[in-house]
């Protein structure tokens, strides 16, 4: 386990366990531990997300296309990550309403952004057919 990741698993437990001894008598001091450390991993993984997006961008500049489609599939999965993130955080603190409408505004979202492929598929398959 490289030095970054073990201190990133180290303060989410910490934050998780700091949380959990906080639920009782304060649930919202508790909440706000939880969103805490859900800033801090975000903050650590700042580095090692730039370095993941350059290698992709590298990658699918090396492809024809690429860009075109793999950019829309990139971009769902990054709106899958940050609703998962959100809506966990959302269930935390009570609100599965609202966990439940932020999934599904997520998922309308990442229908968006892949709508130019599914173009581009479709467009495909009937100049295959004809």
């Amino acid at each position: 386990m490289s030095g970054g990741l073990a201190a990133l698993v180290g303060a989410a437990l910490a934050a998780a366990v700091l949380a959990l001894v906080l639920k009782k008598d304060s649930p919202a001091l508790s909440l706000a531990v939880g969103l805490a450390g859900v800033l801090c991993l975000m903050w650590g993984m700042l580095e090692p997300a730039a370095a993941l997006y350059r290698a992709v961008r590298e990658l699918m500049g090396g492809l024809e296309h690429g860009t075109q489609i793999y950019g829309p599939v990139v971009k769902a999965v990054c709106i899958a990550a940050v609703v998962r993130i959100a809506c966990a955080v959302c269930q935390d603190a009570g609100q599965a309403a609202l966990a439940a409408q932020l999934e599904l505004a997520g998922t309308a979202a990442a229908i968006v952004v892949c709508l130019p492929l599914v173009t581009q598929v479709l467009t495909l398959v009937t100049r295959m057919i004809a």
